[in-house]
């Protein structure tokens, strides 16, 4: 759960200088095959120790019979991979430069290990020198050379990298949220005034992570408490939060009952409280490692990082899609633009439904884990991969970034800043390039139309073109509080379902809006009673015309499953128009379009028996008929509960 550090081998080496006479290069060598008896007394004393684990005494064995006979070469080539295990870079080259100077093709991990410390000296052109050389020679492994060739990509991104460095300016989030203890792993509710991270609790093996969160008031966050309903005597972390703030699919591992060492859970909110976590199960969680979820703003469709058989390589991104019937799909790997034979982690698809950004330590990149951002195509596959660039990415790794709907502000955790080697969480204004869609949202309650009581609802946002769901939401039980994403671009049918009431629709008409701000929507659900009416804002029809247009469609099936959700229930169907036109000529339209629903209905299995239409013409209008806004309010399909 916690985000990977750098891999470092801890050795008990004091730190010396190697010194190297300058006049014994290119003269002839010997190896430990060809030495005698008192240089080689001298070697196995240094692997001794080196058996016993006495790194430092044995570096400076090295150095001693260095000196003694310089063209030895293969002591300074044990010397140069110690001194790289023990991080001291520059050491470490100097002997191997020494060896490659005496004979440039003897040991070809001479310039394996060479390149290496050249990459952590941050020396790229002399890194991608030691890289070519290495490439050249025929007696190495695959595994090295493929090891070999990733430094060498590495270091040409991390070389063009830092000459066309990314705007970068981040901001520390305040005292009120980061401590003196470890915060990552950052998500937000989609009007960006709660947030919910990970903090670490203690050390070593009494380390603890919990979540916290904090809600900004007046625009200031207020102190981070615990979320104590969730928290528990084992680790939790890698949450995301749907853009509501009202379900959290998170990571517990080592669970009893559960599938593998980590699984994902799935919570929802009610007010202040949590409910008991639930495990998602199979296929979605394994006998392998399942985190990292994030779920896109369908809320059915989830990406999450698995170590499961099938995958790429270490561990991949998978997706999976709950259907309606609340059972998850079997899992699919999100394929060769995104995974590598390497790690892929921290996922996060924006709710514009077509930006993924991710961490890999297998595409180009500065080394380590970098943030990368790709975009689904139409077809459903991936863009090609773009690393977020210098100095966003470092030689450290970076991983777990957040964006804002509006995609202009980004959140992440990182040590690099804070110079006490604790994670800390910051926030950045995202450079262009690297932006999602923008992205806005409709928040208000939902409530009982008559008592004014909050209600708790499903919200179901659809284009109306594809009938797809493009966003979800439930409103919070305790005060009916809802927020759902909204893109620009398209139609939207707007629906909002409660068990016992006739459910909502509305209709949003942005297919020419480049750019939308947050709106408020108040939802007012009407009980189920005879003679309750409600219209249907999505139901569409040519000029003059009585033919169903298809996106029609989306409304149409959500009234065929209220009309199976509630059997007993008889439905009118009643047609409305403008006055546009003769009295006799509106009658006429209006009951053609009423019964051209009806007969969809009977059409997708709605016993007829249940229904019957009628057209009012232009005889009950809502608005006025003076303006082009009033006329189309007035041309509209309601239904009327006659039986119950």
């Amino acid at each position: 759960m916690f985000p990977n550090r750098p891999f470092v081998v801890a050795l008990a080496l004091s730190t010396f200088a190697v010194s190297l006479p300058t006049n014994t290069y290119g003269q002839q060598y010997f190896t430990a095959r060809t030495a005698g008896k008192s240089v080689l007394r001298e070697w196995q004393r240094a692997n001794d120790l080196i058996a016993r684990k006495q790194y430092a005494e044995a570096a400076n064995q090295l150095q001693v019979l260095m000196q003694k006979e310089p063209r030895f070469i293969d002591a300074p080539l044990l010397l140069g991979e110690l001194l790289l295990l023990a991080e001291h870079y520059q050491q470490s080259a100097q002997a191997l430069e020494r060896v490659v100077a005496l004979d440039s093709r003897y040991a070809p991990k001479a310039w394996l290990f060479l390149a290496q410390s050249y990459w952590q000296m941050d020396s790229l052109a002399q890194c991608i020198t030691a890289c070519d050389s290495f490439l050249q020679m025929s007696n190495t492994s695959a595994e090295r050379r493929q090891a070999m060739e990733r430094l060498r990509r590495n270091a040409l991104f991390a070389q063009e990298a830092r000459r066309h460095p990314v705007p970068f300016s981040p901001k520390p989030l305040p005292s009120t949220i980061n401590s003196d203890l470890p915060e990552y792993l950052p998500c937000l509710t989609g009007d960006e005034q709660t947030i919910v991270f990970t903090r670490r609790l203690g050390q070593g093996l009494a380390a603890q992570e919990d979540f916290y969160f904090s809600r900004r008031m007046d625009g200031r966050w207020q102190p981070a408490a615990p979320i104590s309903s969730l928290n528990s005597v084992r680790n939790e972390g890698a949450q995301t939060l749907t853009a509501d703030g009202n379900a959290m699919y998170f990571v517990m591992c080592d669970k009893p009952g559960g599938w593998g060492s980590c699984d994902i859970y799935y919570a929802e909110r009610a007010g202040q409280r949590w409910s008991e976590p639930v495990n998602l199960g199979p296929p979605v969680c394994t006998a392998a490692w399942e985190t990292q979820p994030s779920v896109a703003a369908d809320g059915r469709t989830l990406y999450f990082v698995s170590t499961r058989p099938g995958g790429k390589g270490g561990s991949d991104i998978w997706i999976s899609v709950r259907n309606e019937s609340g059972q998850w799909s079997e899992p699919v790997n999100a394929g060769d633009s995104i995974n590598t034979i390497y790690d892929e982690k921290s996922p996060y698809i924006h709710p514009d439904g077509v930006t993924l950004y991710f961490a890999s330590n297998g595409h180009p990149g500065m080394g380590g884990d970098d943030i990368f951002v790709a975009r689904r195509r139409p077809d459903g596959s991936w863009s090609r991969p773009s690393n977020l660039g210098y100095p966003i990415n470092t030689k450290d790794d970076e991983n777990s970034l957040f964006v804002a709907l509006s995609g202009q502000t980004a959140y992440f955790a990182s040590d690099r800043f804070s110079g006490s080697n604790d994670f800390d969480l910051y926030a950045f204004e995202l450079y262009t390039q690297a932006r999602p869609s923008p992205v806005a949202y409709i928040t208000g309650t939902v409530t009982d139309a008559v008592t004014e009581q909050p209600l708790a609802a499903e919200l179901q946002l659809f284009d109306v073109r594809t009938g797809t769901l493009v966003a979800a939401s439930k409103s919070d039980v305790s005060d009916g509080r809802y927020l759902i994403a909204l893109r620009p671009g398209t139609d939207y049918a707007l629906h909002a379902i409660a068990r016992g009431y006739l459910f909502f629709s509305k209709h949003f008409s942005l297919s020419q809006w480049a750019t939308i701000r947050p709106d408020t929507l108040p939802v007012q659900l009407k009980a189920l009673a005879i003679g309750q009416s409600m219209p249907l804002y999505n139901i569409f029809f040519d000029h003059d015309s009585y033919a169903l247009k298809p996106e029609s469609e989306v409304e149409l099936q959500r009234l065929v499953v209220f009309l199976r959700q509630n059997p007993t229930v008889r439905i009118r169907i009643d047609g409305h128009t403008d006055d546009v036109g003769s009295h006799e000529h509106n009658q006429r339209l209006s009951e053609n379009r009423a019964r051209a629903v009806l007969e969809y209905l009977a059409a997708n299995g709605i016993e007829p028996t249940r229904l019957s239409y009628k057209g009012f013409g232009e005889t009950q209008p809502v608005a006025t008929n003076l303006t082009d806004e009033g006329r189309a309010r007035n041309r509209r399909t309601e239904i009327t509960i006659i039986a119950k």
